[in-house]
């Protein structure tokens, strides 16, 4: 892994349709973007925040989310997922995390925590 500023930023955008909603997912009952869809593009936000600097066969994996839902997006809406780095302890990552509607209003917010791994390494250990 190379150096890593604090402050580096990542984006992820989707769209509210069927596919994403609190029904798909099994977290609700209504036709709505589901927590579960906005946590993981809030998580790939974090993860193109970094890509750029890990190095071949690095990648890194998620272990703490504190995050709230907090504004219901109807089928239809835009959703951008915005995350900034905000704390690196070695190959521990701290990530502000938020998400935003098309008319900036904020639906989630909070904190993503990452670790840098090795993938092969880390495959073969969950494995078995």
């Amino acid at each position: 892994m190379e150096n890593i500023s604090i402050g580096v930023k990542g984006e992820a955008l989707t769209i509210v349709n069927n596919t994403n909603t609190a029904i798909t997912a099994q977290s609700g009952s209504l036709p709505v973007f589901g927590t579960p869809f906005m946590i993981a593009l809030m998580e790939k936000a974090t993860c193109d925040a970094v890509a750029e600097y890990l190095e071949d066969g690095e990648t890194t994996v998620g272990t703490k989310i504190d995050v709230a839902h907090s504004r219901a997006s109807v089928i239809g809406a835009t959703i951008t997922a915005a995350a900034q780095l905000i704390e690196c302890d070695g190959r521990r990552l701290v990530f502000s995390v938020s998400a935003k509607d098309e008319n900036a209003n904020t639906i989630g917010s909070g904190t993503i925590e990452r670790f840098v791994v090795n993938a092969e390494k880390f495959m073969k250990k969950a494995e078995g």
